[in-house]
Order: C-alpha cells, then structure tokens, then sequence
C-alpha cells in the first residue's frame, strides 16, 4: 500500500467517523425536541445525548471522538434546551454542575463502550487466531496422514510388481505357462490398483485445490449406470454385478463422468469388502418426483455403527482391509460425498439385511426437452 492511499484510507476513516457524529449528536437533538413537546423531563434529553456518545463511541475507531462528542452533546443541551435558548451562555449556575455531570458521565459511558468494543475485536481476532491455527495443525495432520498412507499403500504393490518382475527376469524361462499368465494377471492387478490410487488422488488434489469443474447436463441414468458396471466388469470380470432399474428412462442433472466415478468407487469398494462369490447390487429408485436414488450393496462383513460417522472422511481406513488383503487409501468415499455434494445430492451408509452394506446417494431428476 503506497503513502497516499494510506493517507487517503485515514482521511476517508476520519471523514466517515466525523459523519457519524453529526448524523448521531443531530438525531438525538431532534428525539429531544420530541421530548420536549412532550413535556419530558430535562434527565429525559440529557439521557439522550449520553446514549449518543455510547453510539458514536461503538461506531467510530478513534478515541477523541468519544471526548468530542460529549463535549458537543453539552454544548447541544446548552444551547436548545437551557434559557436562554440559542445561546451558549449560562443563565443558571446550577447548571453548570448539570454540564460538568453531563460531560463526565457520557465520557465515562463512551470510554467504556469502547474498551468494550476493542475487547470483543481482540477477542474475535483471537478466535479466528486460533480457529486458523487449529485449521492448519489439522491440515498438516491430514498431509502426515496421507504421507503415511501412500508411503504405506504404495509399498505393496510396488514389491510386489518388482518381485514379480525379477522372477520373469531372472527365470522366466523355466516357469510354466500358467505359473508366467499368474505373473502377468498379478502385475496387471497391482498396475490397475496403483492406477485407481492416482486418479482418486488427482481427484483429491482437484477438490481441495477448488479446481474440480463440473459439466452438469441432461444426462440418462441408465447410460450412466452401465458405463459404470461396464468399467467394474473390466477390472473384475469374475464378479457378478447385478442392475435393478426401472424400465423407465430417468433423465438426471449431472457430470456423467463424475457420477460415473461415484458409482465405480462404490462398487470397486463393495467387491474389494466382500468374498468373492457374493453378488454386488447397483438399484435405482426415484424418491419423489424431484429426486433419483443410486445405491450399491454388497453381502460383506458390513461397517459397525461408530465406522460409519468416519467413513466419509479424508483418508479414512478404520484399519480394514479388503478380501485380497490391500489396505484403502481412505479416499474413495471422501471423494464420492464431495462429488455429490457437490451436484446438490446426500450420500449415506446402511446396513444390509441380513449382512453387509449399502451406500446411497441421490440426484436432481432433470427434464428431457423433446424438441431438441
């Protein structure tokens, strides 16, 4: 900031408070023309202009104004409220002591008044002070927390796809086919994973950088659902994945390829959290006439009750692992609720009767335009 708008910031400042003098001191001059009409006792005016300085001292920033005001407020009294009227002379030297009261305690009240006001800004500031500081200590914990957690899930499979890659290199031409086609199946397995990681922790970057831009459209649901079980069928061709869907076409406000990451992340979840001979169900279901529901459940081991208030947080894991032994990144349901919190929709967890869990979320249904 150069010298003169600091000079010009004061000036406007000082401009501002000296505003509020007059508008404040010329207001209570006019209540006690009112009061005077109405016969009201001289305290009644005098009451009036020390509730004026308590007002001039809460709203303007420097102190003097508070000692000016109570000088001018007086000096009001004085001259349209005291014979002889219009003049600031004394007519009665009992008021003197009037003035001399009158000036002490709306100095008094106004000096309070602002010690109060400064009190309760340097107790915002401190709030905000320690709000921020708590802020950034939970941030640093977050970043410690996803070190860890990378450092940790990219161990595995990064051993394991070296390993595994030595063993080719080394001897490869003494294995079997079948011993060489589960190398090559393991690695591309732990590819595909580290793969999902990344995009998930792109995805992460984006959300909390606010770079994530959404492209919400008409779109149909069923495309979206299938292009979902489509990609999961892909990456896991030996589970079977169940779509309960009305006949009906739905069409739904949305980022087609981020609900499709949605409804991919939960069902990756719920094939990785159940055995491998259970079937994943993706439903959907319109909750009003305004609203579509999505869910994805599965027959695993389920989430207790306490896990389920956690598991939308940021790298959350509760320490559970998946049925090949993988530990979660903690990312894909944090991602998911930001994703359709963002698209104006709730996600939740339940239970699945008789075992399991199922995870919903909603959508806006939106309007097909037939004549486009």
């Amino acid at each position: 900031m150069t010298a003169n708008s600091i000079k010009s910031s004061k000036a406007f400042s000082v401009f501002k408070d000296s505003a509020i003098c007059i508008v404040v001191l010329t207001a209570a001059t006019l209540a006690g023309y009112a009061f005077k009409a109405f016969q009201l006792a001289d305290a009644d005016i005098i009451m009036l202009y020390i509730i004026a300085v308590l007002v001039i001292s809460i709203f303007t920033s420097k102190m003097y104004f508070c000692l000016i005001s109570s000088l001018v407020g007086v000096m009001l009294f004085n001259c349209f409220f005291t014979y002889p009227e219009f003049s600031l002379s004394v007519h009665d030297a009992g008021y003197l002591v009037t003035f001399v009261t009158m000036f002490i305690t709306a100095f008094i009240a106004g000096t309070l008044a602002n010690k109060l006001k400064r009190n309760i800004l340097i107790a915002e500031q401190n709030a905000r002070e320690k709000e921020e500081a708590a802020l950034l200590a939970q941030n640093e914990q977050l970043r410690a927390d996803m070190l860890r957690s990378i450092s940790h899930d990219l161990r595995t499979p990064l051993t394991s796809i070296s390993g595994n890659a030595s063993t080719l290199i080394s001897g490869g031409d003494t294995l079997d086919e079948s011993a060489r086609q589960q190398i090559y199946t393991d690695i591309y397995s732990e590819s595909m994973w580290l793969i999902e990681m990344v995009e998930n922790l792109l995805y992460a970057t984006r959300i909390e950088d606010g770079r994530m831009q959404l492209n919400i459209s008409v779109e149909i649901l069923d495309d979206i659902v299938q292009e979902a079980v489509k990609h999961t069928k892909r990456t896991h061709p030996k589970r079977n994945i169940i779509v309960d869907m009305y006949d009906e076409i739905i069409p739904v406000m949305a980022d087609a390829n981020l609900i499709v990451q949605v409804i991919v992340n939960l069902m990756d979840n719920a094939v990785k959290y159940s055995d491998e001979d259970s079937d994943v169900t993706v439903s959907v279901r319109r909750e009003n006439a305004h609203t579509v529901v999505i869910s994805v459940s599965d027959h695993g081991t389920g989430i207790s009750d306490e896990e389920k208030e956690k598991v939308f947080d940021m790298f959350y894991t509760g320490g559970s692992r998946s049925s090949d032994s993988r530990r979660s990144l903690g990312l894909g349901l944090a991602l998911c609720r930001s994703i359709i919190t963002s698209h104006g929709g709730t996600i939740s967890v339940s239970d699945n009767i008789p075992n399991g869990t199922v995870v919903s979320f909603t959508l806006p249904i939106g309007e097909v335009d037939l004549n486009e």
